[in-house]
């Protein structure tokens, strides 16, 4: 096993760009390019993730890309759908790095007493731009009681999961996603400051 060079990954994605990593996916490129320099400008992306997966309905598959980028101010979620009539459906929010919520990293080690070997990245981060909520009736503890007790209602923030790991996505793209973290939390201290 070779060991996490986790100095080597904060090096601002140098292996691979975004608009590399866009067009080796191969998922509508000239899309996703697009969109992410639509909301970026002029302004190149310091660091980012680029996820493919694929969903299974009524004997169909359909096509799914995550792309999360960086740049100086701004963390860019372009989201892509493959349709079942073979469209696309793009969706690209760009969020102030200043009005984001708190950022979660779970990290998963082989060999945590050597710091060696970085087998997954779990990156949650709160966009702070909208609330989801799930409304259901309320119940009391009386398992007869047919009184109407009202509703009880839950609210979650608007968050991007992203997992990557070893096994499924590859070195690269774990060292990757680890210099998108790092880059995302120290721009995310500084937005604060």
């Amino acid at each position: 096993m070779s060991r996490f060079d986790s100095h080597a990954a904060c090096g601002h994605n140098e292996q691979v760009n975004t608009w590399e990593k866009i067009d080796r996916t191969g998922f509508y490129p000239g899309l996703v390019s697009a969109a992410l320099r639509r909301a970026l400008g002029t302004v190149d992306p310091i660091a980012s993730i680029c996820q493919t997966d694929a969903a299974f309905d009524r004997g169909s598959i359909f096509r799914h890309l995550t792309l999360a980028a960086l740049g100086e101010s701004v963390l860019v979620f372009i989201h892509v759908d493959e349709l079942e009539d073979g469209s696309a459906a793009v969706a690209t929010t760009t969020h102030p790095l200043a009005q984001l919520g708190s950022l979660a990293v779970m990290e998963v080690w082989s060999d945590p007493a050597h710091h060696a070997e970085l087998m997954e990245l779990t990156l949650t981060l709160d966009l702070g731009a909208m609330r989801r909520s799930e409304i259901e009736p309320a119940h009391c503890e009386d398992p007869h009681c047919t009184a109407d007790h009202g509703y009880s209602a839950t609210s979650f923030p608007d968050d991007l999961t992203i997992r990557v790991s070893r096994a499924a996505d590859g070195e690269n793209e774990l060292e990757a996603a680890y210099a998108f973290a790092q880059a995302l939390s120290q721009r995310l201290g500084n937005a604060r400051e």
